[in-house]
């Protein structure tokens, strides 16, 4: 059964199928779900909505526990279960379906899986000796390592950002019991409440964690925890700045001033500067629309040259960033430029990231496969868990561009 909410709930509507565990979804990017569960059949079988409900297709195997599901990208799902001997099985998408294998392990309950960032994967669950067990991909499995603990119910993990783990399950008292990873695991902690079953987990945001389980009331209880963070050091001084103006055709859904903040507050982490040179409305309706081509660098139309002929105020190595009503075909920004002439369009409905992802790309960045990091190539809608990252080999690039300017 799925409820929808999108402004308002849209009740409850049957999706078929024979179900005999609790089902695992996410969604990969916007307007996307997937969706598994055990059949009665013990096969793993899978859903996935893309404009309407795909029906269900079995994965096969033979599994003894609810699965868990996750993806570190839109091409991307891992399905985890338990198996007939209490091993963990894994099956993987990544064009098609790699089949079942075998991660040993000794589990006592349902796995639970998450994705921090492409090409990582950690996995945990309660061992048959009632600790919790971790096991986690990176290239190649690392074997499992238990966590301690007594604990009663299958765990829940969640994460948010590439360094941070959190681990819930119920404990012998039936209180939730919780273990964070930051560096080093902290040990089990106890945060109280009455549970009847097992805990469930997410991360919307840095430092934030919410929380639900079934209570011995046999209400739901929900609860946030302000998880502790380190205090964030000052940032160092920045040692290169990026000067940028901005031109207005039409005004942008995410005002300039949000938008800058975004883009400051992520440069500023590798050290980087961004000032604003000066802020122009142009009267220029005919340019509302601007045909942009395939958007590849070094590929421009004559309405971006046209565009792009308005500098007034910027030195021949300031970024113009061109706010308009849209491209043709639609994207978000494209950052295709003449060479010498650094400059970028966005369009009105663009993110609030928009503008830092398309000046990036004018500095020399490239798009990656992680919805972590400011330079995605999924679109800016997907980030997850903002601030999007910027990594240190992308703070090299931006400073040794000739683009930017060096302190």
């Amino acid at each position: 059964m799925h409820n929808g909410y999108d402004g308002g709930w849209s009740g409850w509507e049957r999706l078929g199928g024979m179900l005999a565990s609790a089902p695992s979804a996410i969604t990969r990017e916007v307007g996307k779900i997937d969706v598994v569960a055990c059949g009665t059949d013990s096969a793993i079988w899978h859903n996935s909505y893309d404009h309407g409900w795909s029906g269900w297709q079995s994965l096969g195997g033979t599994l003894t526990s609810s699965p868990t599901l996750c993806g570190w990208s839109p091409d991307r799902l891992d399905v985890f279960a338990r198996g007939t001997d209490s091993a963990l099985m894994h099956n993987g998408y990544d064009g098609g379906w790699s089949g079942w294998e075998r991660l040993g392990g000794m589990l006592a309950s349902a796995p639970s899986a998450i994705t921090r960032e492409a090409g990582k994967i950690d996995v945990v669950a309660c061992g048959t000796d009632s600790a919790i067990w971790h096991n986690s991909y990176d290239h190649g499995w690392s074997g499992w390592q238990s966590l301690g603990g007594t604990l009663t119910s299958s765990p829940t993990l969640c994460g948010w950002s590439p360094d941070r783990l959190d681990v819930f399950a119920r404990g012998t008292d039936s209180a939730l019991m919780h273990n964070g990873y930051d560096g080093g695991w902290s040990g089990w902690e106890r945060l109280g409440g009455m549970l009847a079953s097992a805990p469930s987990a997410i991360t919307r945001e840095v430092g934030k964690i919410d929380l639900l389980a079934g209570g011995s009331d046999s209400a739901i209880w929900s609860g946030t925890a302000q998880a502790s963070v380190p205090p964030v050091a000052a940032p160092a001084a920045p040692s290169a700045s990026v000067r940028i103006h901005a031109k207005i055709i039409a005004p942008p859904s995410v005002p300039l001033d949000d938008s800058l903040a975004r883009m400051v507050e992520v440069y500023a982490t590798r050290g980087i500067s961004v000032e604003v040179g000066s802020t122009e409305t142009l009267n220029i309706p005919e340019l509302s629309d601007v045909e942009v081509g395939q958007c590849v660098m070094g590929q421009t139309s004559a309405e971006q040259n046209q565009l792009f002929s308005h500098r007034d105020n910027a030195g021949g190595a300031e970024a113009v960033v061109y706010f308009v009503r849209s491209t043709i075909p639609p994207y978000n920004g494209c950052a295709a430029h003449p060479d010498g002439v650094p400059a970028v369009v966005i369009a009105q409905e663009a993110t609030e990231w928009t503008m830092a992802h398309e000046v990036g790309h004018v500095l020399g960045l490239q798009h990656v496969n992680d919805n972590h990091r400011l330079m995605t190539g999924n679109g800016t809608r997907n980030i997850i868990n903002p601030p999007p990252e910027l990594v240190p080999d992308e703070g090299a690039i931006i400073m040794s561009s000739e683009f930017s300017r060096r302190s």
